[in-house]
């Protein structure tokens, strides 16, 4: 993640910032070509992840703003942004996002919108969660359906021996990751495992019926948010 003017050390305002834009961005494309725009053009001048150019040029729109105006502005999109990412014409949503995104090859505007920003906004309510040090409420049916797809994307890429996952807590389920036969039954915290396989931190104990195996690839397992 990447604040304003560096990288990895975001504030929780920045952060409230970060959200703003990216609703702003499902609501309004003018604002989502501006930002992407920019952060092509940063992107191919700092070897620095796009994503991490777009949310710094997101942030910076708004730093003048104070903590009430941000609140204002945060609820004015967020309140749209649903509706207006679904809604948003065939012709747009299947534009091909620029490689230099990171995302997946053949990877289109929808991609982004109906699941990285998805996961994207649910990961920073536990992000935001962990830092003001209060529980995430309320629990919504987003819980589920982020670690699906999160999963659902680490199934696709696992190259690896089977594993059984049972995560447990908010958006908790059952799941078989890769083909065959399982070697191990890992069970983990759903939250802990999305920041394992984010790249955030490494909370989890990934307690396993098995062989430990499965859970040295899991740990070493990545998937884009």
């Amino acid at each position: 993640m990447e604040g304003p003017d560096r990288l990895h050390r975001w504030a929780v305002l920045d952060m409230l910032a970060h959200l703003a834009g990216a609703a702003e961005c499902a609501v309004r494309p003018v604002a989502m070509a501006r930002h992407w725009g920019y952060a092509g053009w940063r992107a191919a001048r700092r070897p620095v992840e796009f994503v991490d150019h777009m949310c710094a040029s997101q942030i910076r729109s708004r730093k003048d703003l104070s903590t009430a105006e941000l609140e204002v502005d945060l609820r004015r999109w967020a309140s749209q942004a649903p509706e207006k990412g679904a809604g948003r014409p065939r012709l747009v949503r299947g534009i091909p996002v620029p490689a230099v995104a990171g995302l997946p090859r053949g990877a289109r505007v929808s991609n982004f919108v109906d699941v990285i920003s998805i996961r994207d906004v649910w990961m920073h309510r536990i992000d935001i969660a962990r830092a003001i040090g209060r529980p995430r409420r309320p629990i919504t049916v987003a819980e589920p359906e982020a670690v699906r797809q999160v999963v659902r994307d680490l199934d696709i890429e696992w190259t690896s021996p089977a594993i059984d996952l049972v995560l447990t807590g908010p958006g908790g389920g059952a799941w078989r990751v890769g083909d065959g036969e399982p070697i191990a039954e890992i069970t983990e915290d759903a939250g802990a495992l999305m920041r394992l396989l984010s790249g955030r931190s490494d909370e989890c104990e990934l307690r396993f019926e098995g062989s430990a195996t499965g859970s040295q690839l899991l740990r070493a397992a990545r998937v884009l948010f």
